[in-house]
């Protein structure tokens, strides 16, 4: 195959941007600064680590393209990925002015987002069709609580779709989101900022990184952020700090310690209640719950020492420690219509359910990875082996308060009602501890084995057990699981510009999983899923500008299904389901003052098989899955100033498997103007331009409105 010309490249690009940039139009028929001169083209031959490293490639926070990326558990170009993967690098989150984690994959098509549910708060995420809830990870290690993540001490996030368990362990049907710490660098620097808003939103960070002696540099982040809401009364507080030393940069030996600190104290907001079948119809700033009661509390705390030793140029072990503790308190009301409401009107009364438990959780993992480069019988490998031992131990129960939560109306809803006396006398109930451990084994190889062609191979085996006790009469429960998971992929890459790829992959869900266990469940070997995908992938202009495009069978093969009338001592693996789709994404440069991340997810989500209490989702599409998802965001620069704005969106989702109630489609327009000088920027962010209600949480029992119109300016000063 002969070299593309860069106007082939430019023609390629051309129709991918347009493609990308018409998601709105598209979607809707199927339901609907130039990194510096001296970076190259990315090297398509097998890379690893080399021993004389000056300190961390930071393309992620200069330009929206990706570079390398490590969520495959080796050091690659995304190109070299056989799998969609989507990142969001430092520069998109601040051009954005994305200060959780939720607010920055606005970026990832095919990710929506649920709503609090069974008291659940922190950070809840469907990804094509199937819940990542338990897909998180923090620099390639499980992140498992539920708590508000933040942006304040990342680098960037990389989400990496399809089924991974190979790579990660149980879960990652629809696929996983890892995100990438800030680390020490050689060098200094530093920045300060301030952020002012709309409803009082106050946001102070800092970020200082100092070399210390030739090989060793200190990194600190620190943030607290204080914030009203466009909903009545609802506020949240939250700190963090995450300080970091390496020692030894560009040594064979390299050392870090780091710990990561975030406190949140809110208001929290299960939003409003559904009326036949869709929200109900009132302003989006009402609110439902008590805010002289409500609260949500969270405190995580992340130790984390890292040593890689690097043997020569092109073999490392690397080897992580982590203890993780994090403590929950939840205190909140979710409203409901009572049962049989038929006519809605201002009086019409509304329940407040309480939602209410705890949370105490530690995990301990030890994780280490061997990787090398070599050339055996005339093919060139990139190998890995690893190995994963992790201790989870959780105690979780449920707040039970002596009185009754007054109710309120729909017209009048009153946040601070005169409270009984014994209000705040809690109680606990559903007392139950749970101690999980995992033995991962796992090995994998690039393997170029002839010119321009690549295979990735690789297997992994899994031993999860878990012990869940319980209050008496119900007593204990146990349960393991020993499971293979295999991932295969092929590429063909003609040149430095193009890769095609297809691959498969193997994922699975264990009953116990999330700290859950049952008496039937206790008996029910895991879910089974897989992941099967076709796609291509541009690197053009030299790597300012990177395109892909993916067609993709999602399917969970075995999903467990409960059927009561049936004696049977666990749940039923009868059930199917899958999701189609395609996606599209551009990230980068087109010039050099003109920058653009784009993206569009088609699905097409079916329950393709369900018996006994599920028998009547039955070819219906699951929940929060959305026929499309799209999001276009760009930005220019004349001169010293940068003007960006874009719009992202969903179809209509529904909020539950039977598909009776549901949130309709929506689009938001945001926009950003930037003044930017070497020793400051000043940047104002615009968000929901046209003040559109619209939701984006999604639940069975209710939905969370989205934000509303907001400002808010920051000042950065760099030093």
């Amino acid at each position: 195959m002969q070299p593309r010309t860069p106007a082939q490249s430019r023609m390629s690009a051309a129709a991918m941007l347009a493609l990308c940039m018409s998601g709105p139009t598209l979607a809707e028929t199927a339901t609907g600064k130039k990194p510096d001169d001296s970076r190259k083209k990315q090297d398509s031959e097998l890379t690893a680590p080399t021993v004389k490293v000056h300190g961390r490639v930071r393309a992620a926070n200069e330009t929206y393209q990706s570079g390398v990326t490590t969520s495959g558990k080796l050091p690659l170009p995304a190109r070299d990925i056989p799998q969609s993967l989507t990142t969001v690098t430092g520069q998109l989150m601040q051009d954005r002015g994305a200060d959780t984690m939720k607010d920055a994959l606005r970026n990832v098509a095919g990710l929506t987002f649920n709503a609090g549910e069974g008291g659940r708060i922190g950070d809840n995420i469907t990804l094509r069709g199937y819940s990542a809830v338990g897909d998180l990870y923090l620099d390639n290690m499980r992140d498992v609580a539920q708590y508000n993540r933040e942006t304040f001490n990342l680098d960037r996030i990389e989400v990496l779709r399809g089924s991974a368990s190979m790579l990660y362990g149980r879960g990652s049907t629809g696929g996983l989101i890892n995100q990438v710490s800030k680390m020490p660098t050689l060098g200094e620097r530093g920045t300060a900022s301030l952020t002012l808003g709309s409803y009082g939103y106050k946001r102070i960070l800092a970020d200082v990184n100092k070399q210390v002696g030739e090989t060793t540099a200190f990194r600190i982040n620190a943030m607290k952020t204080d914030a009203n809401s466009f909903r009545d009364a609802v506020t949240q507080e939250r700190w963090g700090i995450a300080p970091a030393v390496t020692f030894g940069i560009g040594t064979p030996d390299e050392v870090t310690f780091s710990y990561y600190k975030l406190q949140e104290s809110n208001v929290p907001d299960f939003g409003v209640p559904y009326f036949n079948g869709r929200p109900i119809a009132v302003p989006t700033n009402r609110f439902y719950g008590m805010a002289n009661a409500d609260y949500d509390r969270n405190d995580t705390g992340i130790a984390t020492a890292a040593w890689t030793h690097r043997f020569s140029a092109d073999s490392q072990l690397r080897t992580v420690v982590r203890h993780a503790d994090y403590e929950r308190d939840l205190w909140a009301v979710a409203p409901r219509l009572a049962g049989g409401t038929t006519v809605l009107t201002d009086n019409t009364v509304l329940n407040r359910q309480r939602q209410a438990r705890g949370s105490t959780e530690q995990t301990l993992t030890l994780q280490s990875d061997f990787t090398t480069k070599f050339e055996a019988a005339g093919m060139k490998h990139l190998a890995l082996v690893g190995a994963e031992l992790v201790r989870e131990r959780a105690h979780r129960w449920t707040n039970t308060g002596a009185a009754t939560n007054p109710s309120t109306t729909v017209g009048a809803p009153n946040a601070y009602p005169v409270l009984p006396a014994n209000y705040f006398s809690v109680a606990r109930t559903a007392d139950n501890y749970y101690t999980a451990h995992t033995i991962g084994l796992y090995a994998q190889d690039v393997v170029e084995f002839i010119p321009k062609w690549k295979a990735v191979v690789g297997a992994r085996f899994d031993r999860f057990s878990a012990d869940y006790d319980r209050p008496l009469p119900a007593g204990d429960l146990t349960r393991a699981d020993n499971v293979f998971s295999t991932r295969a992929g092929l590429l063909y890459q003609p040149d430095d510009e193009v890769s095609y790829y297809a691959s498969y992959g193997t994922s699975f869900n264990p009953s116990a999983e999330l700290y859950a266990l049952d008496d039937r469940s206790t008996n029910t070997p895991p879910e089974k899923s897989r992941n099967l995908e076709a796609g291509v992938k541009w690197e053009l202009y030299e790597g300012d500008l990177s395109l892909r495009t993916a067609v993709f069978r999602s399917e969970k093969t075995n999903e467990r299904n409960t059927d009561l009338a049936v004696t049977v001592e666990q749940n039923l693996l009868s059930g199917k389901r899958h999701t189609d789709g395609v996606e599209l994404e551009a990230a980068g440069r087109i010039t050099p003052s003109w920058e653009v991340f784009s993206a569009l997810a088609v699905m097409r989500a079916n329950i393709d098989a369900a018996t006994g209490q599920q028998a009547n989702t039955l070819n219906k599409i699951p929940l929060n899955t959305p026929n499309y998802t799209f999001n276009v965001w760009t930005v220019y620069r004349i001169g010293e100033w940068r003007l960006g704005g874009g719009v992202e969106g969903a179809g209509l989702r529904y909020a539950n498997n039977t598909n009776t109630n549901a949130t309709p489609r929506y689009a938001r327009w945001d926009a950003m103007v930037a003044y930017e000088v070497k020793q400051y920027t000043i940047r104002l962010n615009l968000y929901n331009l046209f003040d559109k209600d619209y939701y984006e949480g999604v639940y069975a029992g209710h939905s969370i409105p989205g934000l509303a119109r907001t400002a808010r300016i920051t000042a950065e000063l760099k030093f």
